[in-house]
């Protein structure tokens, strides 16, 4: 447990707060909907949905997150333009503040987010997903377009995955790009930058996601965080050890959210821990370690605003 000796930033998106010391606001989690396969979805191409199932999903993320303390936003993938469309009426409707990423693998889809977040008044509370070393110059046009001042930079160097690596294509860039994604962001209209530190599978530099976390945090000051999960999603043992076992969620939960309370306690702000489903099994863990880091907190001196209502006041 640790202050930093930067000052850290703190953004107001949706009347949720990224960033701080550790301890001084309460972590985000941010579940996924509309993932790849994902049940409740009947047609990805057109983004027709179960829509009491999803409203179900999202409700059961706020009431564990109330509960316990902690915060929340949302993460909606679509594969199409219409697809995206369809997510984000959808959950503007059922929710008139809440913070939501807008996220795709296509850089077309992504820029159709932008310029209807923008169209229907919304990018007070939209982020973007993501700034990244793919991103092309029709990407960036969009985004110049836009009032969309929220986004995830994704420090991901596929070339260096070392901590430097990812500093480097945040401040200096890599091939095909003009320069740093940070000043890309900026020039794009971002203000409120998260960092996406880029967890990859165990073997292929995921201990250097994590140091990461410190590293770029105290470098730069700004909310960082990530898909901490998809370090044990993508681990070959555990996969292969849990479909010899009767009950496999059993033996990858634990491994599935113990990621993120690593990142957690190593400095990182917002965590992106997968399928919605979760939530109930992520919050009181992040709980709990929340409370360590206010405690904490307290006793180097931060202030923290609300505590009736954080994982301290509320817990314990």
């Amino acid at each position: 447990m640790f202050k930093f000796d930067k000052s850290q930033e703190i953004y107001d998106i949706g009347g949720v707060r990224f960033g701080g010391q550790p301890g001084e606001v309460p972590t985000v989690i941010i579940g996924t909907m509309f993932y790849n396969r994902h049940k409740i979805v009947t047609n990805a191409e057109a983004g027709i949905f179960d829509k009491a199932a999803a409203e179900k999903l999202w409700n059961d993320q706020l009431e564990i997150c109330d509960q316990t303390g902690i915060a929340c936003a949302n993460q909606l993938v679509g594969e199409t333009p219409e697809a995206i469309r369809n997510y984000i009426d959808w959950f503007v409707e059922i929710d008139d503040q809440a913070p939501f990423l807008m996220d795709s693998s296509d850089g077309a889809v992504r820029s159709f987010a932008a310029r209807y977040a923008t169209e229907i008044g919304i990018c007070n509370r939209a982020v973007y997903n993501s700034v990244n070393a793919s991103i092309e110059e029709k990407e960036i046009q969009a985004l110049v377009e836009s009032d969309i001042e929220a986004s995830i930079v994704l420090a991901f160097n596929a070339v260096n995955p070392t901590v430097l690596g990812k500093v480097e294509i945040l401040e200096k860039g890599g091939t095909g790009l003009k320069g740093g994604l940070l000043q890309i962001a900026k020039d794009c209209g971002i203000k409120k930058p998260l960092i996406d530190i880029a967890a990859v599978p165990l073997g292929s530099g995921a201990g250097a996601s994590m140091r990461g976390i410190t590293a770029i945090k105290g470098h730069l000051g700004y909310p960082v965080g990530g898909g901490f999960h998809n370090t044990a999603s993508a681990w070959d043992w555990i996969r292969d050890f849990k479909k010899t076992k009767e009950n496999p969620k059993e033996y990858y939960l634990p491994a599935d959210v113990g990621t993120n309370l690593v990142a957690q306690t190593l400095g990182a702000d917002f965590l992106l821990y997968g399928p919605i489903e979760n939530a109930k099994y992520v919050a009181p863990s992040v709980a709990m370690v929340d409370i360590m880091l206010e405690e904490n907190a307290k006793e180097l001196g931060i202030k923290l605003t609300g505590e009736e209502k954080l994982p301290i006041g509320k817990l314990i």
